[in-house]
């Protein structure tokens, strides 16, 4: 369990984040993976929950992940940087922040600079490089979470 005060609801400026109403914090932090590789989501899901966090959801694409994103309230999602379709990663995850106070991982087999220029605007919170190990992971999110709170 983690022991991380956050808010359940936030509405985000530039500098920070206002506390509107405290969750339990005796439950373990949700997670969206949004992963269009079925053998890589697949693979998050099992490990997000191994090492001890809740899966909101999973999602292959960006339209989906906003819905789920709306309905689960995650505390934070892992996106792949390179999702396929209308709405990609980076894309994602500035709506994510925008609109539902979600910061995301990014998750990458390869990142070239336009891509890892683009992606700054989503003020990720970390970024996973494909392969990673389950170590990776756990440190990833613990490391955001503390960012979060």
């Amino acid at each position: 369990m983690l022991g991380h005060a956050h808010c359940a609801a936030c509405r985000t400026g530039a500098d920070g984040c206002e506390v509107v109403a405290m969750t339990d914090t005796s439950k373990p932090a949700a997670i969206l993976i949004v992963e269009d590789d079925t053998l890589v989501a697949s693979l998050l899901t099992d490990l997000v929950g191994e090492i001890g966090f809740t899966v909101a959801g999973t999602a292959a694409s960006g339209a989906e992940a906003l819905v789920l994103a709306a309905a689960t309230q995650p505390r934070l999602a892992l996106v792949d940087i390179g999702l396929v379709g209308s709405i990609d990663g980076v894309e994602l995850a500035c709506r994510l922040r925008r609109d539902h106070a979600v910061p995301a991982i990014f998750i990458s087999g390869l990142i070239d600079p336009p891509i890892a220029r683009r992606a700054q605007a989503a003020r990720p919170l970390g970024l996973l490089q494909k392969p990673f190990r389950p170590s990776e992971v756990f440190n990833a999110i613990e490391r955001a979470l503390a960012q979060i709170d």
